[in-house]
């Protein structure tokens, strides 16, 4: 009996261990690509906000007593500069309405007692030989920092008006 048991188990191991053995598979594989993707859109950002609106400040003449003399002013940043963020690449124009006046050749700041006005213009350089305007404006093309572009501003010698603040709101518009 010990020689048969002897033969099942043996046989019983040998069975056993076959049924572990490695036996080599001919597994079928495919391959295939996929794609990865990334779009970025061309983009603006206006950077000044005051109280949840884009504002880019005041352009300010200051004070004077008599307007016999031109006043220039240069904007600066927070304070009559335009400031703009593009994504790179991206072609962009600032443009700068009329104000009150309707025309961009002969912009004027109004008020005083009498709804008087004092006549000014804004320029797209240092010179005060270029007149920003809402056709042409200023056009760039963006490098992804953050730019900066002064307003200039001159109220040329005129006759002085009634004492009194004056003021005009002018629409900055970038398009891109």
């Amino acid at each position: 009996m010990k020689n048969h048991t002897l033969v099942v188990f043996s046989l019983s191991l040998v069975c056993g261990l076959l049924l572990f053995q490695a036996y080599p598979v001919n597994a079928v594989s495919k391959t295939a690509n996929i794609t990865v993707t990334a779009t970025l859109l061309p983009t603006c950002l206006a950077r000044f906000l005051v109280s949840g609106s884009t504002s880019f400040g005041t352009l300010d003449f200051g004070s004077t007593v008599a307007l016999t003399q031109p006043i220039s002013v240069a904007g600066q940043t927070n304070s009559g500069a335009i400031t703009v963020q593009c994504s790179n690449g991206t072609s962009f124009n600032v443009l700068l309405s009329s104000g009150q006046s309707g025309n961009t050749n002969n912009r004027y700041l109004s008020g005083g007692p009498s709804a008087q006005q004092v006549s000014y213009n804004l320029y797209t350089n240092a010179t005060y030989s270029v007149i920003w305007d809402d056709v042409v404006g200023v056009s760039q093309v963006a490098t992804g920092q953050v730019v900066t572009i002064p307003v200039y501003g001159l109220v040329p010698a005129q006759s002085t008006p009634a004492v009194g603040t004056y003021t005009d709101t002018v629409q900055v518009t970038v398009s891109w």
